[in-house]
C-alpha cells in the first residue's frame, strides 16, 4: 500500500510539469470591436484584437468573409499592401526552445495565387506561402493547414510577429495561434526527488 501511494504521488507531480499555451487570444475571438460585417480594417498601432498589436500597413480583422478555423474570427495580414501584421509579447526563458503553431490559409478573392507571411521571434524568422488556387481554398472551406515553427529565446520576454509580405491587399490568413515550450523537461522538484528517494528506500526495505 505504501509503495502504491508513493508512485501515485510521483505521477501527479510529473503531470504538473506540462507547459501551458503562452499566447493570449490566439484565435482572435476576444475584442471590444463589434465585427458586424465581413471584416474590419485595422491600422498600425491598433489594439482592437485583445492581446495583439497591429503594426505597419495594418491588417484585416475577418468575421464572415470566410470560415475561421477556430471560432468565428481570423486575420488577413494584408490590409492594403505588404508590411502589415500583428505581434504579441510574452515571457520566455533564455536558451529554451518554443514551438509556434498556427492555422494558415489566405484571402482567396484575388491575386496573387501564393500568399506569403513571415513569422519572427528572438531574431529568427521564416516565410510560409499558401497557394489558395493550387489548394482549392474557398470562403466556405478555406482549407486551413496547421503549421509549426520553432525558435530559441534569447531574452526574458519575446515578441512574436506575423507579417504579410506579398504585394497587394490580399494576403495570408492566420488563426488558432499557440506557443509552447519544448526545450526539455525541467529538473525534478525537491518534492519529486524526495518522493523518488522514498520509493527507492521502500523497495530496499522490502527486498
Amino acid at each position: 500500500m505504501n509503495r502504491k501511494f508513493v508512485m501515485c504521488g510521483v505521477i501527479a507531480l510529473g503531470a504538473g510539469i506540462a507547459q501551458a499555451d503562452l499566447i493570449s487570444n490566439g484565435s482572435f475571438e476576444e475584442s471590444p470591436l463589434y465585427l458586424g460585417g465581413a471584416w474590419a480594417s485595422l491600422g498600425g498601432g491598433s489594439t482592437a484584437i485583445d492581446g495583439w498589436t497591429v503594426f505597419g500597413t495594418g491588417v484585416d480583422y475577418v468575421g464572415t468573409l470566410w470560415a475561421a478555423s477556430d471560432g468565428e474570427r481570423s486575420v488577413d495580414l494584408n490590409m492594403r499592401a505588404a508590411g502589415g501584421g500583428i505581434a504579441q509579447t510574452f515571457s520566455t526563458i533564455i536558451g529554451e526552445t518554443y514551438e509556434v503553431e498556427f492555422d494558415l490559409s489566405a484571402n482567396m478573392f484575388n491575386a496573387p495565387d501564393g500568399k506569403i507571411l513571415e513569422i519572427s521571434a528572438a531574431g529568427e524568422a521564416k516565410e510560409f506561402e499558401y497557394d489558395h488556387v493550387a489548394i482549392g481554398a474557398s470562403a466556405a472551406d478555406p482549407k486551413w493547414q496547421r503549421v509549426s515553427w520553432i525558435f530559441t529565446a534569447n531574452d526574458a520576454s519575446t515578441t512574436l510577429s506575423f507579417e504579410g509580405i506579398n504585394a497587394g491587399a490580399f494576403g495570408a490568413a492566420i488563426d488558432n495561434v499557440t506557443v509552447n515550450e519544448v526545450g526539455g523537461v525541467p529538473a525534478p522538484s525537491a518534492a519529486l526527488a524526495l518522493g523518488l528517494g522514498g520509493l527507492a528506500a521502500s523497495r530496499r526495505r522490502r527486498s
